[in-house]
């Protein structure tokens, strides 16, 4: 009686979950892309997130309110004539940047100086309320060691939108 040659089940079952190990490894090491990728990317999730905030308070008629930081930002809610910090969903939740990048703020036209976030009570810096009339704005998002920023604005012309801005050189 001939023997086959072949492999068997288990030999096989090995080699594939090696090729699951070697291939996750590969994919952890390239990474979520470059800092600049993640720069615009984070603009392009607070353009959404400041879009549906304002439809939030347009739905609840209820105004919601938005906080940055140095290296973040935080949804509020209005609740009893008392801002809290939005937790329970999951949309709204607690925003931190990656390490490189950081946050400055315009309201009206007026530089707003932000600090790291601390335990002090919540306090919008720009408020979506249920009319649709927000105040004008401008979030920068920075990257040290960068000129180049990414904008999210509000205007009277354009409503909400992102742009990229990239400083001049000497």
């Amino acid at each position: 009686m001939p023997q086959t040659k072949g492999f068997t089940l288990i030999e096989l079952l090995i080699v594939i979950v090696l090729i699951a190990i070697m291939g996750s490894m590969a994919m952890l090491s390239i990474g979520t892309g470059n800092q600049r990728d993640q720069q615009r990317q984070e603009a392009e999730r607070m353009l959404q997130l400041f879009q549906l905030a304002a439809q939030e308070a347009m739905i609840r008629g209820m105004p919601v309110g938005l906080e940055c930081h140095l290296h973040g930002y935080r949804f509020l809610m209005l609740d009893n004539g008392q801002w809290h910090t939005e937790n329970q969903d999951a949309v709204f939740r607690p925003r931190t940047l990656y390490a490189q990048l950081f946050l400055s703020l315009q309201v009206d036209k007026q530089t707003l100086l932000l600090r790291p976030l601390e335990s002090i009570a919540p306090k919008p810096q720009i408020v979506f309320t249920p009319d649709g009339d927000t105040d004008l704005f401008q979030v920068k998002i920075g990257l040290t060691g960068s000129a180049e920023t990414f904008t999210v604005t509000n205007t009277l012309r354009d409503g909400l939108m992102m742009a990229t801005q990239t400083a001049p050189t000497l």
